[in-house]
């Protein structure tokens, strides 16, 4: 056996193993990655466990292996560049040729070892060369006083062969640092299976296998294959420079729901539009193009799981897998992942919400998603993706511009799956929620009064009790409709200070320049926009008035919106003369928010040549309306969705989801009704048709009759 001694004290590379790898679980992945880097097929990951303690790990990998030039020159020295220059390696297995690009690059992996335990043995073969065995006892080595003394074993002459024929490396830790439970293995058996993307079958001919000489450590874990077939719905996306080439989205309900079926849509269901990538700058929608980076093309895979007691209960009374099992299992390894050629770039997922995932969940109310209800992964190409460098102590990537640019297409992309994921989410709810009522509070309060008529049986205490739930039934309305009425001019605040401060802009402008007709001119628009928002706050009650007042009313606030955003109006308000009933505060808060609407997507889908329509009619039986019609991309998801709350497609959900849920709720509370209609099922002007104004068309329906009449 030969004693090497070293010029940089083993205390050093001790240390940088113990200092720089965060955790197990990292040390670990780096140990599999240089088996990946080293052509090996697969990676063996043993657990020895006795009396409750991890009493020894061995790591072991078919690969390429090592001679003792390359340990003591690069496997005992630290921080070696010598995969640098590497940008790939040509394997061969079988008779077959494959290439892989190095997974490590700043040499690093190999000081993993040293966080796990103090005792290390590694036998490795090179193909035609002894088998060297090196051995490291940190307990021994660290009482050595003088840097003559501090030896490290390296010996080609050992006879404990373990590659007669064969090449690879095995690593033998012993002395185990730290506490290792047993829930700490199972977590962590959890993680090594991740380390591969969950959506491919096979990683370019690697596998990772993980076992234990306990038999009963990793009893019990469901499969891969058996958490996958739990999710409800599932996505997939492919982006490519400023747009996504492809898109897929699935429901997929368990065979026990009867009531529903599965759903699909492709890139074909998104409107031009739709795909353009997008990221918010300052609150507005602004183009984004990967080819500005070296990110090369990427693709999203997603799936959702739903925990919702009202229909979670049908799965697993099929028992496809533990429920307690399931959500220890997304607790633990949930999140979206990015993986690079197959192989996990850490530690992005529930540890790292790179995404903002949970931090928009308590941001904003309804329709989101959290890291613990998904497993996704977005892939990259190694070779393509250049400009996304990883940090040194492997904790993601470093957060330049190519970063953030990774995170907004991802961010826009998840959006579209969301959408649809939340479309099929509400139907779910409503037709297996046990009580049909199903807005929140109302459907809580019947339950708990039928629970009281069941469960009181003295008949004075029950009535009290009705009573009781009865009355906060009736305030948690009135609270309600005050609260809607609020929240409409909350929606339209944001609209009447832009249209302000840019007026007050030009009037400043106008008294510098001392020009009079211009100062009267701006302040007599705002004027009109103050009074217009006053109407919209005051409260007002349901009589009969002319339609035109509400047209007017809104236009002055819009006037200059039109102008700005290049917008034609085609209108025939001031034509006719009709006169419905209606509360003009929130008849006028209504169309405000139609036009805003209109407004936004016509310049998000960067539609030449902008048309809007308000068109008055009586064409709709026992009613006169209001149709809000445009030239632009019209709707991405159906009427039935887009009138329910916190359900919106536009991008990074910009919109709250409320506008159009209020304002359903505000024309019924007037009697009349919000609809959603096709140029077929309404007879629009021919200079509306001409203009190609025939998209989202919406129309504002006040009775023509008091309600009684």
């Amino acid at each position: 056996m030969a004693k090497k001694n070293f010029e940089i004290s083993p205390r050093v590379l001790y240390h940088f193993g113990e200092d720089l790898i965060k955790n197990e679980e990292i040390a670990l992945f780096e140990l599999v990655k240089n088996a990946y880097d080293a052509c090996a097929s697969k990676c063996k990951i043993f657990f020895k466990y006795e009396d409750k303690k991890l009493k020894e790990i061995v790591i072991e990998d078919d690969g390429t292996g090592m001679d003792e030039s390359v340990i003591e020159n690069i496997w005992l020295v630290i921080g070696t560049d010598n995969k640098s220059d590497i940008k790939e390696t040509k394997c061969k297995r079988e008779g077959q040729e494959f290439i892989r690009v190095p997974l490590g690059e700043k040499g690093i992996g190999r000081l993993s070892i040293h966080k796990l335990g103090n005792e290390i043995t590694l036998y490795s073969k090179m193909k035609n060369n002894p088998e060297v065995k090196v051995h490291i006892d940190w307990d021994e080595i660290n009482k050595a006083d003088k840097l003559e003394e501090f030896f490290i074993d390296v010996d080609d002459e050992h006879t404990d062969k373990n590659f007669i024929e064969d090449n690879g490396t095995k690593i033998i830790v012993n002395k185990i640092k730290g506490e290792w439970s047993k829930r700490k293995l199972r977590k962590l058996y959890r993680s090594l299976l991740s380390l591969s993307s969950p959506f491919e079958d096979t990683l370019d001919n690697f596998q990772v296998l993980v076992e234990s000489n306990d038999k009963k450590l990793f009893e019990g874990l469901p499969s891969l294959e058996e958490i996958k077939r739990s999710a409800l719905y599932y996505g997939k996306c492919k982006i490519e420079g400023d747009r996504i080439t492809d898109f897929t989205y699935e429901f997929r309900p368990w065979d026990v729901l009867k009531k529903v079926q599965n759903r699909k849509k492709t890139i074909d269901d998104l409107n031009s539009t739709d795909r353009i990538l997008k990221k918010i700058v300052k609150n507005k929608p602004v183009d984004l193009n990967l080819n500005s980076y070296k990110i090369g093309p990427l693709e999203l895979e997603i799936l959702i799981y739903d925990f919702d007691p009202s229909f979670m209960d049908f799965n697993f009374s099929n028992a496809v897998v533990e429920k307690s099992s399931l959500r220890e299992y997304l607790d633990e390894n949930g999140g979206i992942r990015v993986y690079r050629d197959g192989i996990r770039v850490y530690d992005y997922g529930i540890e790292h919400d790179w995404l903002g995932i949970d931090l928009k969940r308590v941001g904003r109310v309804g329709g989101k998603i959290s890291n613990n209800i998904v497993i996704g992964a977005v892939k990259l190409d190694r070779k393509l993706s250049t400009d996304l460098k990883e940090k040194t102590n492997r904790e993601g990537f470093v957060e330049n511009e190519a970063y953030f640019a990774l995170v907004d297409a991802i961010n826009f992309t998840l959006d579209k799956i969301v959408l649809e994921r939340n479309i099929d989410k509400n139907r779910l709810k409503e037709l297996y929620k046990e009580h049909k009522i199903s807005e929140p509070v109302l459907s809580d309060l019947e339950e708990v009064k039928e629970l009281v008529e069941k469960r009181v049986k003295d008949t004075d205490t029950r009535n009290d009790i009705v009573q009781y739930l009865e009355r906060i039934n009736k305030q948690y309305k009135e609270v309600k409709e005050v609260l809607i009425r609020s929240a409409n001019a909350g929606l339209n605040l944001s609209v009447v200070i832009h249209e302000i401060e840019k007026l007050i802009y030009g009037l400043s402008g106008a008294i510098k320049n001392n020009d009079v007709e211009k100062i009267k001119s701006v302040a007599e628009q705002l004027e009109k926009i103050v009074q217009s928002f006053n109407v919209m706050i005051r409260s007002s009650k349901i009589k009969e008035d002319f339609l035109s007042d509400i047209v007017q009313a809104v236009l002055d606030t819009f006037h200059f919106r039109f102008k700005d955003h290049n917008i034609k109006l085609i209108t025939n308000y001031n034509e006719v003369d009709y006169k419905a009933y209606f509360a003009k505060s929130e008849a006028v808060s209504v169309l405000a928010n139609l036009l805003d609407n209109a407004i936004f997507w016509l310049s998000y889908s960067k539609t030449r040549d902008r048309k809007l329509s308000i068109f008055v009619t009586d064409q709709i039986e026992g009613y006169y309306s209001i149709i809000v019609s445009d030239n632009g991309p019209g709707f991405a998801i159906s009427p039935q969705d887009a009138v329910k709350p916190f359900i919106t497609a536009k991008p990074h959900s910009i919109g709250s989801g409320l506008g159009l849920h209020i304002a359903d709720e505000m024309m019924k509370a007037m009697k009349g009704k919000l609809l959603f209609l096709s140029e077929h099922d309404i007879e629009l002007p021919r200079n509306i048709i001409s203009e190609g104004a025939t998209q989202a068309i919406v129309a504002l329906c006040f009775p023509s009759k008091k309600v009684g009449e």
